[in-house]
């Protein structure tokens, strides 16, 4: 019976067409909803060359807005809603767009010396506090050389508000004068009290792990991921399951399953075991905390700087739901009960939301999408 599944699934897969050519159909995704997609090529000061997509409106209100990604994802992300995704919206609404590609990522994966393909060049030696020194430094100087300097919003799913507040209390004074709006979706500022189960997983296994060469990516190769976006295509109720239990503490089901294919295209979009091992110390220890290369032997982590966030002054908006095991709501109260100064933080409580429901639910337009273009525009 086993054997007879996989075959009629084999052959399901087969029947779907010729793959998708994945060096252009996102591209040409923004072409059918009205917009050219630009492609910058940023280069940090460390070699890494990272792909900063941007959208021009064509009624500009002079306002500019920055989206950054989640762990192991692209900005491909934001699009999972066709012409209702939240990019569009803001594009209709005449805000100028651009969206980063951390490095690492399918988009990103260049080096002016580091070979990606070989374990040896130290490509994947990297962490989240590369992302916070070098790649968005880099990307949020080459918008405001373009936008002369204005003040932006920053909109953020999971990992990407992460790195917002390692950047706001790393470089605050950058932080202060690039910014003046923050919004995120499945938001973590810490993960002391996640309930997902691979973090869990990673800090059982985190010594073994480290001392074996092995699995220094989490990247799919382009007939890889055809093979599993036409897999999801033919059987969208198993990756939508999957996919929905391992976003959410229950079954939410809230993401139209049949979509889940066209996610796939890009995720998982790449991240470094290196990385993941940061995560792993972030929660061992309960704090936001610098990586430290030695963390299997010495057990500790040095701490960002939390009192820099009890002075936060940057308009927020912050997602909090029940219902995330990565982005927990008690995490997320506890960074607004840091804020000191209330006024400039927001919460938009939301209810049964999966960490991925927050970018592909259809009710998302209405319960999170609206809510964040209102927010921005004051």
């Amino acid at each position: 019976m086993r054997t007879l599944i996989i075959s009629l699934l084999f052959i399901q897969l087969l029947l779907l067409g010729n793959a998708t050519n994945l060096d252009t159909y996102y591209k040409e995704f923004m072409g059918k909803n009205g917009y050219e997609l630009e492609e910058n090529s940023i280069t940090t000061s460390d070699g890494y060359i990272l792909s900063l997509w941007h959208m021009s409106p064509k009624n500009p209100n002079g306002k500019v807005v920055f989206f950054q990604h989640g762990l192991a994802d692209t900005a491909w992300c934001f699009f999972q809603l066709g012409s209702k995704s939240l990019p569009f919206l803001l594009l209709n609404q005449g805000f100028d767009v651009w969206l980063g590609n951390i490095r690492g990522n399918v988009f990103s994966s260049k080096h002016l010396t580091k070979d990606p393909n070989d374990d040896d060049s130290g490509f994947y030696a990297y962490t989240l506090d590369d992302f916070v020194n070098y790649d968005l430094p880099a990307m949020i100087n080459y918008v405001k050389t373009r936008t002369g300097g204005k003040k932006m919003s920053y909109i953020a799913h999971s990992q990407g508000s992460t790195i917002f507040l390692m950047l706001y209390m790393a470089k605050p004074s950058f932080t202060q004068s690039s910014f003046d709006h923050f919004s995120s979706v499945g938001t973590v500022p810490n993960i002391a009290y996640t309930d997902f189960t691979p973090i869990e997983f990673l800090d059982k296994i985190y010594g073994i792990l480290k001392k074996v060469n092995i699995f220094n990516t989490l990247n799919l190769s382009n007939t890889q991921r055809n093979l599993l976006s036409r897999f999801c295509k033919a059987t969208p109720f198993i990756c939508g399951k999957f996919f929905d239990a391992g976003a959410s503490i229950k079954p939410s089901n809230r993401m139209d399953y049949k979509r889940i294919y066209n996610y796939m295209y890009y995720y998982p979009g790449g991240t470094s075991k290196t990385n993941l091992f940061h995560w792993s110390q972030i929660h061992t220890m309960k704090n936001l905390v610098y990586y430290n290369p030695n963390f299997d032997k010495e057990k500790t982590a040095k701490p960002y700087n939390i009192d820099i966030l009890k002075k936060w002054n940057i308009k927020a908006l912050v997602a909090r739901t029940d219902d995330d095991t990565f982005s927990s709501y008690q995490d997320v109260t506890n960074f607004y009960n840091t804020v000191e100064n209330k006024s400039y933080m927001n919460i938009l409580e939301l209810k049964n939301y999966g960490h991925l429901d927050v970018l592909a639910a259809d009710s998302a337009y209405e319960d999170i999408f609206i809510p964040i273009v209102n927010f921005l525009k004051n």
